[in-house]
């Protein structure tokens, strides 16, 4: 066993293992080819650096762990569990943590994976917050959505809206526990140049000619699911129904574009957004968790 950077033509080897796992831990693959090769492409992400493999003897990939803005990703492949392999990839993690400057340690697991909860609770971890992933079925016909007096709704234009959303990101979502800063570099390679990003399916509200909300949409072809990468209302804005007009619009574009299905993802720790997509119809279908502790 060796534990080494990985190169990116080893990029189906990985994702074989974090597939494995997304089985094994929420019933079905919730990561593709291209979410991890925009992964490695993205700017502020060295892979030969920021991502580790786990190698056997005989040549297979039995972990990855990758040290990311918001936490560590790590996956051991479940026919490789009990051979220490998650042992080394968080002692790999921590320590590319504080070569990182780092204040905290933080992990994300799938909320079936006891193993890993134990892993982590042994090795001083204390449960932050959990993610609900959500999700409604879409029907067809347009509802009608109500906007404040003045404020419009229009297409998504990239290259002119990227500063601007950057920005209204931030003020949005500032005050949420889980906020941590975002270049712009950072944001564009996460959002706006994401593989599956569905300009027709996003999104802005505008009032005059400032952007007040926007929703990023991602289309998962295969699977006939819009996924709401980003909903973002300034402060000054919100509670007048923005949000709920910027989701409904996109669920009905997706409808008529013939996907079968919407899904986002919410922390356990934002009441007002759970409400308004609970309000939606949508419910959860599995839950993520981040642990985390001081870095020593």
């Amino acid at each position: 066993m060796r534990l080494r950077a990985p190169v990116l033509d080893e990029a189906a080897g990985v994702l074989a293992v974090l597939i494995a796992r997304d089985i094994a831990d929420l019933g079905a693959p919730d990561y593709t080819l291209e979410d991890l090769r925009d992964e490695w492409r993205a700017s502020e992400f060295d892979l030969s650096t920021d991502a580790i493999v786990v190698e056997l003897d005989n040549g297979q990939i039995a972990g990855y762990a990758a040290v990311g803005a918001p936490g560590t990703r790590a996956a051991v492949a479940p026919e490789c569990e009990g051979k220490g392999i998650g042992a080394h990839l968080l002692h790999w993690a921590e320590g590319r943590d504080r070569d990182l400057g780092r204040e905290c340690h933080r992990q994300w697991i799938a909320a079936g994976n006891l193993r890993a909860q134990r892993l982590l609770s042994a090795a001083g971890y204390c449960h932050e917050r959990s993610y609900w992933r959500m999700v409604c079925p879409l029907a067809h016909g347009t509802r009608a959505t109500t906007m404040p007096v003045g404020c419009e709704l229009r297409a998504l234009d990239v290259d002119r809206d990227a500063v601007a959303l950057h920005a209204l990101d931030a003020a949005s979502f500032a005050a949420n526990p889980d906020y941590r800063p975002e270049s712009f570099a950072a944001f564009r390679d996460e959002h706006l140049d994401a593989h599956d990003l569905d300009r027709g399916l996003s999104c802005v509200a505008v009032h005059d000619t400032t952007i007040v909300g926007f929703l990023l949409a991602r289309r998962w072809r295969e699977d006939a699911v819009v996924f709401v990468d980003l909903l973002a209302v300034h402060p000054r804005w919100q509670g007048r129904g923005i949000g709920g007009a910027l989701l409904q619009a996109a669920f009905d574009r997706s409808a008529s574009a013939g996907l079968r299905e919407a899904q986002l993802g919410v922390a356990s720790d934002n009441p007002r957004a759970l409400a308004l997509y609970e309000r939606a119809g949508m419910s959860p279908r599995f839950r993520v968790d981040t642990y985390q502790r001081p870095v020593r």
